[in-house]
């Protein structure tokens, strides 16, 4: 049924009322079709429609008359017109009644009345309302916006809430550039804070390499009677002495070190100063053990190793924080080292170990590996480089042999002296890559300082300019618009504010460019009421197809969702269940895992035997997965060879498991065609598995299993992959 509109309402009640007379008798004329009435109810309808026309374009003929309408003779031949079309309408019905005749009907009188009323009547309104024939119409009711709207215009004028319109954005836009500002202003804080420290880092490591190498000369000096590592203790003294002083000296000149994290370790420090000291005199006098000895230099270096990872606390970037974890490792690892320098001192001088310092040697042979591994999960490509170099060299080889030697107790050509000689080098090659690694973080902070001084510069010149273009147009545009707003004044107090159902009053003026915009209101309006009228007469058609069609769309819904050829659910169908099913994992917290299957060298196949034998390959390929696969898990043809299998409550072993016994049933299987030929084939498997922190959509879930289905191809295919973050 078609509704009227109040859109089409044209001011003047007796056509207002024969146009929704119209519009009844269509409606009944339509119904009576649609319900299959008799035939006499029908042909009764059609005369009432007819001798009702006539009688309303005799009414409008008599105002059009009395306007002096000088399109009188085509407003008579457009009725002409619609009368024969009404008398042939009427004889098809008679004679065939079927669908097409019942849409031609419905189509062409509610074309005709919309058509009538807006191109015809409305074109015609403003003849009739020279003509004084227009009723007055009742005042609409305002809304609380429309009030607050007029208050709005009556206190403030045009150039004052164009002004406001720019002003409150350009504030807006002020306070985002004063928040850059303060952030960029914070940002340069945390970096000088941050520099203080990287700064003192090369003084820490300077520090705690001569630290490393007195404590191994020391526990050499303790183990050797002979006086072996005394000449060059007290050297290592000296520096150790002269890096002590430099370091306090830089701790002393940085100022912002009361607001830094790292200020109870240099606290710290204070005392291990004393101890170092004691400790020393200790060894001098034979007073202490190896391993006392040992364990004071290596809390001491502890205390200062803590320094670096304590920036992490800091507001640091993700760049900035890796560096600094990749430095932490390599710090410690360069501890392990120091480390088995001593111990290994120890063990070669006296040609023997002790249970306990035979056990700190291996754990410390571990513990350099475990940070080792630390530094490469941080590390950046050029790093690893480096650090494999280095490791590979001719002398590190060496080191490796004595290493074993030393855990087989093979002591023989063993000197404790080369020993330490050897591991020393070692040590200072890796102390050296150490330092270019604290200089490359603290080039890396200069930079981000200089960045954020340039930032700051740049958004105080921003907000500066973004002022003055603000003033400029304001001054521009009501210089510009003051006159043109005065001329159209009086024209905008009739512009009529709401709905469809307003018209725009002719406009007084000359023909100018607001008039257009008049103009173009109204076309636009004219055909808005044109298509919501022509949107109910396509949902009603829509309505009679979709009851003729219901039973035709059930037996088709069904063989829309699966593949003809595989019986695998189609991509469409999959997709949905895949986001079904996401959803209840991630409520629920539940394992989701996806498989992309893919058949190996699926092309060969095609071209060798033909598509049709490939789609024998398909189905084989297709029913070996549906069998194995559970009733809750779901198998989709995502195009091609390449299929999707989503498996619910399964973890990624759990997965890879069932594609490894997939993969393995396909490669131990094959196709025979006409029992002649046999075709072996093997599918290649990404795995990828829901994270419910990270994963949103199943887009991001497939996308993790196809790199890794590329990297199963990549690695030779007939092979299972999962995806690794």
């Amino acid at each position: 049924m078609i509704e009227w509109n109040e859109g089409l309402n044209l001011g003047i009640k007796d056509l207002d009322d024969d146009h929704k007379q119209l519009l009844n008798i269509i409606n009944e004329l339509l119904d009576a079709i649609n319900k299959d009435m008799a035939a006499n109810i029908i042909a009764e309808k059609f005369t009432q429609l007819q001798s009702y026309t006539q009688s309303h374009y005799r009414r409008e003929e008599e105002y059009l008359r009395k306007c002096g309408c000088i399109k009188l003779k085509e407003y008579k031949a457009k009725q002409h017109i619609f009368n024969n079309k009404i008398v042939n309408l009427k004889k098809k019905l008679a004679s065939l009644q079927n669908y097409e005749i019942f849409q031609e009907i419905s189509l062409f009188l509610t074309e005709w009345l919309v058509s009538h009323i807006i191109e015809d009547n409305i074109s015609a309104i403003n003849a009739l309302g020279e003509c004084d024939l227009n009723q007055k119409k009742e005042e609409a009711d305002t809304s609380f916006f429309a009030r607050l709207s007029k208050k709005t215009t009556d206190k403030f004028s045009f150039t004052k809430r164009i002004f406001f319109s720019v002003l409150i954005p350009f504030m807006g836009m002020l306070l985002f550039g004063s928040i850059v500002i303060f952030a960029n202003f914070n940002k340069y804080l945390d970096m000088k804070k941050i520099y203080t420290i990287t700064s003192v880092i090369p003084y820490t490591n300077d520090l705690i390499h001569n630290l490393q190498i007195e404590r191994g000369l020391s526990s050499g000096s303790l183990s050797s009677r002979e006086g072996k590592f005394k000449d060059a203790l007290q050297k290592e003294r000296k520096i150790v002495d002269k890096k002590l002083i430099a370091f306090i000296n830089k701790i002393n000149t940085s100022s912002t070190f009361s607001a830094i994290p790292i200020e109870p370790y240099i606290k710290i420090f204070s005392k291990n100063r004393v101890l170092l000291a004691n400790v020393r005199k200790k060894i001098d006098n034979r007073t202490v053990s190896k391993k006392k000895a040992i364990s004071i230099y290596t809390n001491i270096i502890k205390d200062m190793l803590e320094i670096t990872p304590k920036l992490a606390s800091l507001k640091i970037t993700k760049e900035l924080s890796s560096s600094i974890i990749t430095l932490s490792a390599l710090q410690n690892f360069k501890e392990s080292l120091g480390l088995e320098r001593a111990y290994g001192t120890i063990i070669l001088e006296n040609k023997n170990a002790s249970a306990e310092e035979y056990i700190a040697f291996m754990q410390l042979l571990s513990r350099r590996d475990t940070f080792l591994y630390m530094f490469n999960n941080t590390a950046t490509k050029a790093q690893k480089t480096t650090v494999n170099s280095i490791m590979s060299s001719i002398k590190i080889k060496k080191i490796n042999k004595d290493e074993k030697d030393i855990r087989n107790y093979h002591f023989g050509n063993l000197d404790s002296k080369n020993w330490f000689k050897l591991t020393t080098e070692f040590i200072n090659r890796v102390k050296l890559f150490e330092d270019k690694c604290t200089s490359d973080i603290n080039t890396y902070v200069e930079t981000q300082i200089d960045d954020t001084v340039i930032n700051f510069i740049i958004w105080i010149i921003f907000n500066t300019f973004i002022l003055f273009i603000t003033l400029f147009i304001l001054y521009t545009f009501r210089s510009s618009t003051k006159l043109q707003i005065e001329q159209l004044t009086k024209a905008m107090k009739n512009l009529a504010r709401g709905g469809r159902s307003l018209r725009l009053s002719p406009i007084k003026l000359h023909r100018d460019e607001m008039a257009y915009i008049y103009d173009a209101y109204e076309i636009t309006r004219q055909n808005l009421l044109k298509g919501d009228i022509y949107t109910q007469m396509y949902l009603n058609q829509k309505e009679i197809e979709l009851k003729n069609k219901q039973k035709e769309n059930l037996q088709l819904e069904e063989m829309a969702f699966i593949d003809p050829l595989t019986g695998a659910v189609n991509r469409r169908k999959g997709e949905e269940l895949f986001a079904l099913e996401l959803e209840r994992a991630t409520r629920y917290k539940r394992d989701l895992s996806f498989l992309m299957l893919d058949i190996d060298h699926f092309k060969q196949v095609n071209d060798t035997y033909g598509h049709a034998v490939g789609d024998e390959v398909l189905k084989h390929f297709s029913s070996i997965c549906l069998k194995m696969a559970r009733h809750l898990d779901v198998v989709a043809r995502i195009g091609g060879e390449e299929f999707a299998v989503m498996l619910p409550e399964t973890n990624s072993e759990g997965a890879y498991e069932f594609a490894e016994r997939f993969r393995e049933k396909i490669c131990n299987s094959s196709v025979i065609i006409d029992n002649t030929t046999t075709i072996k084939y093997s599918v290649s498997i990404g795995i990828s598995s829901l994270d419910i922190t990270y994963d949103k959509d199943v887009k991001t879930i497939l996308e993790r299993a196809d790199k890794a289905l590329y990297q199963a191809k990549k690695s030779g295919r007939n092979t299972t992959n999962i995806y690794i973050t």
